[in-house]
């Protein structure tokens, strides 16, 4: 399942023009891959919205580019409030793209009922898939995960048919262990009681006037 991106052709570049065009409702975007030369596009930014909403990586495009395409990087500003500008590479059902897609977490370890603390220690997966079949997410479940054990990569529980793990599926993702303990350094342990200039003075006079 894909959106559909209606895309213009961009004749023009330059911060002033690029700005323009956002104020608009539209952004600068280039296509490329398989290949074919570049071109320098205009996408409507509501369209792009809706499909980052939906979670969808590929989309179809119609208008100055036509075919699939996958979204290669998206730019937003510093406050990730506004896109700025979108790489799309052409793609097609037959080849095999690599992908970061995140990693959640489902269910409840027993492990925390037997005193322990859960970890997730890895948040996004790079994978190698068919780009009509890169998922919104992939998941590890947690319903055996008990008290000092691990789960690793290979453990994911929906990655899509015929896609890989880019890298070691045998690294750890999520642990559950025993809460690291915490140190509190008594108040007062071990002070020495400051020295007050001339008590040591005075001491020693007061026992001179008692003998």
């Amino acid at each position: 399942m894909s959106d559909t991106l209606q895309v213009e052709k961009r004749d023009f570049t330059g911060k002033r023009r690029n700005h323009r065009l956002r104020l608009e409702g539209k952004l600068p975007g280039i296509v490329y891959g398989h290949g074919e030369e570049p071109v320098s596009v205009i996408v409507p930014a509501d369209q792009l919205r809706a499909t980052i909403r939906h979670g969808h990586k590929v989309v179809e495009l119609q208008g100055a580019a036509t075919g699939q395409a996958l979204l290669q990087n998206v730019t937003w500003d510093t406050f990730q409030q506004h896109l700025i500008h979108v790489d799309l590479l052409r793609v097609d059902a037959s080849e095999r793209v690599e992908v970061e897609v995140p990693l959640l977490i489902r269910g409840e370890a027993p492990g925390e009922h037997e005193g322990g603390v859960v970890e997730h220690l890895i948040h996004h997966v790079e994978i190698e898939t068919s780009p009509l079949a890169i998922p919104e997410s992939l998941h590890l479940s947690l319903k055996n995960l008990h008290l000092n054990q691990t789960l690793t990569l290979a453990d994911i529980i929906d990655m899509p048919e015929g896609a890989k793990v880019i890298g070691d599926p045998k690294t750890v993702a999520v642990t559950c262990h025993e809460p690291t303990a915490e140190v509190e350094e008594e108040a007062g342990a071990g002070a020495v009681e400051p020295e007050v200039i001339g008590r040591k003075a005075a001491d020693d006079e007061e026992a001179k006037d008692k003998k």
